[in-house]
C-alpha cells in the first residue's frame, strides 16, 4: 500500500510540474500572440480606393515596411485628423473605407495602418511590445506632420484596435484631444475568457490569465485618461459582450467619459447612428 501511494505520489508531482512549465511556456513564448494577431486571407497586391488619400511606407525595423494611408476630404480645408485602430480583420482595401466617408464630408482626415503581416504590411505579428512600438513610432511621426500638428487629433479604435487606442492616448495623452471606443475590451484574458466559453471550455477559463499576457491593459489604463473619451457598445454585440464595455466604463475617470450603449452589429455603429456618431467626433474638437 505505502508503494501504491509513494507511485501516486510522483505522479501527481510529475503531472502537477507538466501543467506548471506549460503555463509557463505557452506565458513567456507568447504562444497567444499569434492565435490574437493572425488574420488568414487579408494581403492584397495594390491599394485601390475612390477617396483623396496618401499613401506612405514605414520602416518600423530591419526589413520590415508598414503600409498605412491618410484619407484627406475632397474640397473641405481639414478641421483635424483621427487617428483611427481598425478591427481584427480590417485592412485598408476594405469596405472599411465606406465608414469613413461621413467623417471625411465633415472635413476630418483620417489616418489608418496596416500592422506586420497584415494587409500591404511585412513581418509577423508574433510579439505584443513589437506591435506596440509600432503603433506609437508611427502616431508620432503622423502628429508631427505640418498637415496634422496644428489641429486636433482624435484617436478611433474599434474591437482589436481599442486596445491599441487605449494604450496609444495613455502614452501620448498631450498630442490628443480625445478618444472614442468602440465594441471593445479591457483586456486580452476579458475576451479570452469569452472565446473559452465559446468553445465549451468553461471550465478551464481560469487558466486563460496565466497563459496570456495583459499587454494592453485597458481598464488600467482609461483610468489615467483626463481627455474626452466616449465608450460606445452594442447591447446586441456578438462578437465582443456589452457587458466588456461596461466594465471599461465603470473604471473610467467619469468627469471625462460618456458611455453610449447602441443597438447595432459588432462596430457596425457608425452606419446605423451616422449623425450621432459623427457628432461625437465633433464635440470633442469643439471643446
Amino acid at each position: 500500500m505505502r508503494k501504491f501511494l509513494k507511485i501516486i505520489k510522483w505522479i501527481l508531482i510529475t503531472v502537477f510540474s507538466i501543467v506548471v512549465l506549460s503555463v509557463l511556456y505557452l506565458r513567456f513564448s507568447r504562444f497567444s500572440d499569434k492565435m490574437i494577431y493572425q488574420t488568414n486571407g487579408t494581403d492584397y497586391s495594390e491599394f485601390q480606393s475612390t477617396l483623396n488619400y496618401e499613401e506612405f511606407y514605414f520602416d518600423v525595423d530591419d526589413d520590415i515596411k508598414l503600409h498605412g494611408v491618410l484619407f484627406k476630404p475632397d474640397s473641405i480645408t481639414s478641421i483635424g485628423t483621427i487617428f483611427h485602430y481598425s478591427g481584427k480583420g480590417m485592412h485598408l482595401n476594405s469596405s472599411m473605407q465606406e465608414s469613413y466617408k461621413p467623417l471625411l464630408n465633415k472635413g476630418f482626415q483620417i489616418f489608418c495602418f496596416e500592422r506586420r503581416g497584415f494587409g500591404k504590411s511585412n513581418g509577423q505579428a508574433t510579439n505584443t511590445m513589437s506591435l506596440k512600438k509600432d503603433a506609437l513610432l508611427i502616431f508620432d511621426k503622423i502628429v508631427a506632420m505640418e498637415s496634422v500638428s496644428e489641429k486636433p487629433v482624435i484617436i478611433w479604435g474599434q474591437s482589436l484596435g481599442g486596445t491599441f487606442a487605449t494604450m496609444n492616448a495613455n502614452q501620448r495623452q498631450d498630442k490628443v484631444s480625445g478618444l472614442i471606443l468602440e465594441g471593445t475590451f479591457g483586456s486580452f484574458p476579458d475576451i479570452g475568457k469569452v472565446y473559452a466559453n465559446a468553445l465549451n471550455l468553461e471550465n478551464f477559463k481560469w487558466i486563460v490569465p496565466l497563459i496570456m499576457n495583459n499587454d494592453f491593459p485597458a481598464k488600467e489604463e482609461i483610468k489615467k485618461l483626463t481627455i474626452p473619451t466616449v465608450i460606445i457598445h452594442s447591447k446586441t454585440d456578438k462578437q465582443v459582450p456589452y457587458e466588456l464595455g461596461q466594465q471599461i466604463f465603470e473604471v473610467s475617470n467619469k468627469s471625462n467619459t460618456e458611455f453610449w450603449d447602441i443597438d447595432s452589429k459588432h462596430i457596425k455603429g457608425i452606419y446605423d447612428y451616422e449623425r450621432k456618431y459623427v457628432d461625437e467626433f465633433m464635440k470633442i474638437i469643439r471643446k
